[in-house]
């Protein structure tokens, strides 16, 4: 007698849950989708600036953090490029590593995931509200309001807490944690720290490439390169959003430091002020740092030490003792942090299930069929395509796990 094809339910319909559904189906299970929102995919349509950075030609594990200590390892065993061939659609890489489909357009790879799904048979049903879902006579029984799916295994895909308004707004962990299963408390990540409003509202609106540092009780957690935005309450910019995991995580514990001249030591900060003050010392103190900087971080900086800008540059900056002052300031700008961005500021969630409570398979230890896949399991990366490959490659593992175990 012919076996009856392995019925699975995923719970998102999503990056990790689309790359779920193509696997188990790709292995001959029968597959369902439940999207909440009208529609497939939303928050793929968003990644990149609406290009989808859906890769890196380089996993470094030091970009992969959370509790699911496989992760960094499945990520580089997965061959992102291979599988959106597979799909019909053809990547470029740009000079850093980072993979791009080759239309530029993130339509382009949510199209090439719903093309593959539709063409293996998964019925994808949308505006389907997962309210609980249990193990009861032999089965996973989903309930979706006053709609109850039956299945052999169920893949929860459904994402963590940002960007609620792509669907992923957390109200599934509940459901999760009332099952004995461990979910360790969601924080934001990459998104804007918030910060003293009194030092950062001068510069709201500039952009300046600098260093910045995590630091926590005094001790440099983490470093970054890149621009850095000010808005009228936090700091921004990809080099802070790598940083945000950690600024979520200890709180008011933390403090971003800035350096605007990475590269640069205090010695030679020190000549270089100098130099300038020999150079435009009879001008207002305010034109001293234009030719390094965008001229009213000069002008605040300056401000903060001096107290005020009308004097000439060199009356200011006349002692060496001034100019060290400076360059500590250039070199090691403290802002504090205040609080967290809300998650609908966040691109990513961190936290989510804890990895000790799954296996490599993806599968919740002691609950058979069971899988946690994508931003529902707690695991978040930096930028540069890392959480999107995470969700390939998750929902990929779990998709084939759920697809070929059968009931005990």
């Amino acid at each position: 007698m012919q076996k009856q094809p392995q019925r699975i339910i995923v719970i998102g319909g999503g990056a990790s849950g689309l790359a779920a559904a193509i696997a188990a189906a790709g292995d001959g299970a029968s597959v369902t989708i439940l999207e909440r929102l009208p529609r497939v995919g939303k928050k793929i349509l968003l990644t990149g600036n609406g290009r989808c950075n859906l890769g890196n030609e380089t996993i470094r594990p030091e970009r992969v953090h959370g509790s699911c200590s496989f992760a960094a390892e499945m990520m580089q065993k997965f061959d992102t490029v291979q599988f959106f061939r597979m799909l019909g659609l053809y990547t470029r890489t740009d000079a850093e590593g980072r993979m791009y489909p080759m239309s530029g357009m993130a339509a382009s790879v949510l199209d090439a995931l719903r093309f593959c799904a539709e063409q293996r048979g998964v019925q994808m049903l949308c505006e389907m509200q997962v309210t609980g879902f249990s193990f009861r006579n032999g089965a996973w029984q989903v309930n979706c309001g006053t709609q109850c799916f039956s299945a052999d295994a169920v893949i929860v895909a459904a994402g963590g807490c940002a960007s609620p308004a792509c669907g992923t707004d957390g109200s599934l962990f509940p459901v999760i944690k009332s099952l004995g299963i461990p979910v360790n408390t969601p924080k934001p990540a990459l998104c804007a720290i918030p910060t003293d409003e009194k030092l950062v509202r001068p510069l709201k609106g500039l952009r300046v490439r600098a260093e910045a540092a995590a630091i926590v009780n005094g001790k440099c957690m983490k470093r970054e390169t890149g621009e850095v935005q000010f808005t009228g309450h936090a700091l921004s910019g990809i080099c802070i959003f790598n940083l945000s995991r950690i600024a979520a995580v200890h709180g008011k514990k933390a403090e971003i430091s800035l350096n605007l001249l990475p590269g640069y030591s205090p010695e030679q900060v020190n000549e270089m002020l100098r130099m300038l003050v020999m150079q435009r010392g009879a001008l207002p103190a305010s034109e001293l740092l234009s030719g390094l900087l965008p001229k009213r971080i000069g002008e605040v900086w300056l401000k903060q030490i001096f107290g005020t800008l009308n004097a000439p540059a060199g009356e200011l900056l006349h002692s060496d003792d001034a100019r060290q002052r400076l360059t500590a300031l250039l070199l090691d700008r403290r802002f504090p942090v205040t609080g967290t961005a809300p998650f609908a500021q966040a691109q990513v969630t961190a936290g989510g299930v804890s990895g000790e409570a799954l296996s490599d398979s993806l599968e919740v230890k002691g609950m058979h069929g069971l899988y946690v896949c994508g931003e529902a399991a707690d695991t978040d990366c930096d930028c540069g395509g890392y959480n999107l490959t995470w969700c390939w490659s998750s929902g990929t593992c779990a998709g084939h796990a759920a697809a070929i175990r059968r009931n005990l």
